[in-house]
This record gives structure tokens, C-alpha cells and sequence, in this order.
């Protein structure tokens, strides 16, 4: 059976993907997410503005939602829809291209991958502007303004630890022989909330080597990474390699 720690709203979706395909899953949740109504209106009032971004980075499928959501209002939304837009990963591309003409995504999906993106090189891409969670992503915004790029920042949700993780089906560690955490938040998480030294134990699966850097600093050893942190993607990746 695998672990698999996902936010509160998208545990059941994910765990029936992977139980779908074939693979015993136990979800666990422990964080929830708050939209923030206040940046969300910053977003759109910003985008009312005569002057657009020439860049749109969105983080993750929750900043995707409340983008569109700030495009359902706009009145210049077909200017808006027409802005280049880099989603961190397919789940998020997926949740922008009913809305947004040009969609694209890293080969990495990462921070590091975006960064990486030839487009934020071009001379013509100098006001940036991250829909991202309150707390994350941190380094797109410090080495977007350290290429001297003006960056502009929405974080229009919030993670909210849950007092008790929500669990999809009962289980116990012992039956549990992989674990997949895609951010550092909730991988820490998890180990805060269950025996750590039962899961040091046992190999991971994250989505970026900045993730499995910092497992690395509270115990884990056997640690692997996935280019994707889609359902899909670590299914495949499993499969290949766990199975």
C-alpha cells in the first residue's frame, strides 16, 4: 500500500486515480486551503489596469481557480485571456485553457523548470506577475527581481494545517511500504504528525530535489524524484519503478 499526502481538496480525486490504476493507496491530508478574497480582488483590479503583465505564472491548481474567477469579471477579459500564461504543471495547464489562449508549462514542473523557461529571458518580458499560495514559491519571486524583472505577487489562498489528518480509508503505517509528498509543507507535515522514524524508513517519492533535500534533513534516506507532480505522473513513475 502507498501513502499518498495530498491538501484536503484534492485527496479523494487523487487517491481514486491511483486506486484506478491499479494501485493500493491510503490518502492522508493533513492541510486544508483558504481562499483569500482580498488578494483575489487585488489580482482583478490589477488586471483592470490600462497596462497588463507581459506574464502570468500560476503555481498550482487552486491560484488557477481564482484566476479565472478574477477573468469572469473583467471587463477587458479578452485582452486579459490573450496574456501568455506558464503553469507549474498539467493539472493547472488543464484548469487555465478554457480560459487563456496560450498556456504553457516546464518539462520540469517545478519552480526550477519555470525558471528555466527561455520566455522569462525575453527582452520583452519585463513585468511578471506569480498567482501563487500565501507562504510558497518563494524563490520565483527572488530570482525573478534579481533579473531585474518587475515582479508582482497575489497569494490568493492559504495551507491551513488540520488538527488531525483526514484519511481516506483506515490503515496502519505498518501495511504502508512507499510514500509520495509533493512540496516540502506536507512531507514535514506528515512526519510531524505520524512516528517519524517509522516513515524515515521507508522510500519517498517527491517532485523536486529542493523537496528531497529537505527530507533529507529530518532523517529520510531512500528518496526518489518525479518530474510531474500530477496524478498521472506519479502513477507512471510508480509503476516503473515501485511496481
Amino acid at each position: 500500500m502507498y501513502l499518498l499526502t495530498r491538501p484536503r481538496p484534492k485527496l479523494n480525486a487523487s487517491v481514486l486515480a491511483f486506486r484506478q490504476a491499479g494501485l493500493d493507496t491510503l490518502g492522508v491530508a493533513t492541510t486544508d486551503i483558504e481562499s483569500l478574497p482580498e488578494q483575489e480582488a487585488a489580482l482583478s483590479e490589477h488586471l483592470m489596469r490600462g497596462t497588463l503583465p507581459d506574464l502570468l505564472i500560476v503555481t498550482s491548481v487552486f491560484a488557477a481557480r481564482a484566476l479565472n474567477r478574477c477573468i469572469e469579471h473583467c471587463p477587458n477579459r479578452l485582452r486579459v485571456s490573450d496574456l501568455p500564461v506558464i503553469a507549474v504543471g498539467m493539472a493547472t495547464a488543464d484548469c487555465l485553457t478554457p480560459v487563456f489562449k496560450r498556456v504553457t508549462m516546464p518539462q520540469t514542473q517545478t519552480s526550477e523548470g519555470i525558471l528555466a523557461l527561455p520566455a522569462l529571458a525575453c527582452a520583452n518580458c519585463q513585468h511578471i506577475v506569480i498567482i501563487k499560495g500565501e507562504g510558497g514559491r518563494d524563490a520565483l519571486r527572488a530570482t525573478l527581481t534579481a533579473r531585474d524583472k518587475q515582479v508582482s505577487t497575489f497569494c490568493v489562498y492559504r495551507r491551513t494545517m488540520l488538527e488531525r489528518p483526514v484519511t481516506t480509508a483506515g490503515a496502519q503505517i505498518s501495511e504502508v511500504s512507499g510514500i509520495i509528498a509533493t512540496s516540502e509543507q506536507l512531507a514535514t507535515q506528515l512526519l510531524q504528525h505520524y512516528p517519524p522514524h517509522e516513515l524515515r524508513c521507508l522510500p519517498w517519492l517527491t517532485v523536486s530535489e529542493r523537496v528531497a533535500d529537505s527530507l533529507r534533513t529530518q532523517g529520510v534516506k531512500d528518496i526518489s524524484v518525479c518530474a510531474g507532480a500530477s496524478d498521472s505522473a506519479l502513477i507512471e513513475w510508480i509503476k516503473n519503478n515501485w511496481e
